[in-house]
């Protein structure tokens, strides 16, 4: 005999639905929050740490609905999430974005759904272990490579904020305009700064790190201890240039400035905040770009998309121009272990290049004659 069983009344229903809704949600933090935490146990900065949440979130965001966020197993699942991403890569051509913009958002989308078909587990309340999977059906890597523009350095887009042979009129410049036309020990502090930056070719993290026994006025060198800041690519201490132009502005903003600064006399940093703290790279680009807009105001053509990294590159420049046997020494200057990403600072001014094509011109006459 057939027993009749009575479907769940609405109010049942939903609360089921709820509860399925609050699991999902649970589920979906557990895989961002594992993905964030490897971002911490590879030494990646704080900064990068929380630009990834942000971008991740928003985008799970934007591509839910009214009621919810997308989840990750939703973006990934077979032929529907590749769907998306192919409408989402559209619409990021047709919003005009650069190339090297799309390879960064696709690049870290890739990342985190490879991680989450290596580590596609979560845990319930009573800790135990499911495959999300077995609860949410098969998945798959909605991105593949060539959905990913191909990596340039965009240097003909973007070229460098200057010629690396005017970094000195920069320099003279913002001394002139933005140091001594409204001084202050802190506009000092920055000059000092940006002088430090583009005569070692440190990072700004590694700058605002610094601290009074790191500078080695009498053997010439400045050591970071931090690398890509204090959760960097590890805590690798090296060494590079410290020239004679940035050991006169800091010896004389030590002396002069920094004594001055409230809140210098509680930290051994080199750049103290009004705080007493480590600037905060949001201030340091800020200032750098009022330093901008003074240098375009002058006349001197400042493209406006300058950054902090930028000085990192100028000096890579610079170096390789007049040292041109010494790429080992200067791959160890910027703390790296390859060749290939040294190669990427690199960018010579068409003056230089045609400089140098005239010099190869005039010895290969030479040797005919």
């Amino acid at each position: 005999m057939l027993k009749l069983v009575r479907p769940p009344s609405k109010d049942v229903q939903a609360l089921q639905e709820a509860y399925a809704n609050i699991e999902a949600e649970r589920h979906h933090a557990q895989l961002l929050a594992a993905y964030l935490q490897s971002h911490v146990l590879r030494n990646h900065s704080p900064r990068t740490v929380t630009k990834t949440k942000r971008y991740l979130q928003g985008w799970f965001k934007t591509h839910g609905n009214k009621t919810r966020d997308l989840y990750t197993w939703e973006a990934m699942a077979t032929v529907i999430g590749r769907k998306r991403i192919v409408e989402y890569g559209q619409a990021l051509i047709d919003s005009g974005l650069t190339n090297g913009t799309i390879r960064e958002y696709f690049t870290s989308l890739r990342s985190y759904f490879e991680f989450v078909l290596s580590h596609p587990f979560i845990t319930d309340h009573n800790d135990a272990i499911h495959s999300i999977c077995d609860l949410y059906g098969p998945i798959e890597q909605p991105i593949t490579e060539y959905d990913i523009p191909i990596h340039g350095y965009g240097a003909e887009f973007k070229g460098l904020p200057f010629d690396a042979e005017s970094l000195y009129k920069f320099f003279k410049l913002v001394s002139q305009h933005y140091l001594k036309e409204n001084f202050s020990h802190i506009r000092a502090r920055n000059y000092a700064m940006i002088v430090l930056a583009g005569e070692t070719g440190l990072r700004a993290d590694e700058i605002s790190h610094l601290e009074i026994k790191d500078l080695f006025f009498d053997s010439h060198k400045v050591q970071t201890r931090f690398a890509k800041a204090n959760r960097g690519s590890g805590k690798r201490a090296r060494q590079t240039l410290f020239p004679p132009f940035a050991r006169d502005t800091l010896r004389f903003y030590l002396s002069k400035h920094r004594i001055h600064i409230q809140g210098a006399d509680k930290t051994d940093l080199v750049f103290p905040s009004k705080q007493g703290i480590r600037i905060a790279y949001s201030s340091m680009q800020s200032f750098l770009k009022e330093m901008v807009a003074i240098a375009n105001r002058h006349g001197f053509s400042v493209l406006s998309h300058m950054s902090w990294h930028w000085f990192r590159r100028i000096f890579a420049t610079r170096f390789i121009e007049t040292f041109p046997d010494q790429l080992p020494v200067l791959i160890s200057l910027l703390g790296h272990t390859s060749p290939n990403t040294v190669h990427c600072y690199i960018h010579h001014s068409k003056a230089w290049m045609n400089s140098r094509i005239q010099s190869v011109l005039e010895k290969v006459e030479c040797d005919e004659h």
